[in-house]
C-alpha cells in the first residue's frame, strides 16, 4: 500500500488568511449562482475566443424561434429549473446539471420552461487569422 505524506508547510498555505480579498474584488469576477436578487442574466465574460452568458427564463415561458450559429459551437448548462429545447429536429428535456453541446450550424431554440430556468450559455468564437501584405 502506498502512503502519502503531506508537507505541513504546504497544508497550512491552503488555509485562507484574513488578508485574502473577497473574489468580488477581482476585476473579472461575476456572481452567477446565488445572486442577491435570485437571478443572474446577461453577458458575463466576452473575449476573442469565447463568450459566457447567464440566461433566465420565467416560469411557463417560451422562446419560439430557431437559430443556428454559423461561427462556433455552443454549450448550454442548465443550473436550475427545467427546460425543453429543440436541437436539430428533436426536442429534449433538460434537468439541473444537464449540459448539451450544440455544434456550429445546428439549429436550436423553440424552448419552453414550466418552472423557470437558469442556465449558462458558452459560445465559442472562431479563430480569426490574417495575412500581412508588405
Amino acid at each position: 500500500m502506498t502512503q502519502f505524506r503531506v508537507d505541513p508547510g504546504l497544508a497550512s498555505s491552503r488555509v485562507p488568511s484574513p488578508a485574502d480579498l473577497p473574489v468580488s474584488e477581482y476585476v473579472h469576477h461575476r456572481r452567477v449562482l446565488g445572486a442577491a436578487d435570485g437571478t443572474a442574466a446577461g453577458l458575463l465574460f466576452d473575449n476573442q475566443t469565447f463568450a459566457i452568458m447567464a440566461i433566465s427564463h420565467e416560469p411557463d415561458s417560451n422562446t419560439p424561434d430557431l437559430m443556428a450559429d454559423k461561427d462556433g459551437d455552443r454549450v448550454l448548462l442548465l443550473t436550475s429549473g427545467d427546460l425543453a429545447l429543440q436541437i436539430g429536429a428533436t426536442r429534449y428535456r433538460l434537468n439541473p446539471g444537464d449540459a448539451v453541446q450544440i455544434p456550429r450550424g445546428t439549429r436550436f431554440g423553440n424552448s419552453h420552461s414550466t418552472s423557470g430556468a437558469q442556465m449558462l450559455l458558452i459560445r465559442a468564437k472562431p479563430a480569426r487569422s490574417f495575412t500581412l501584405i508588405r
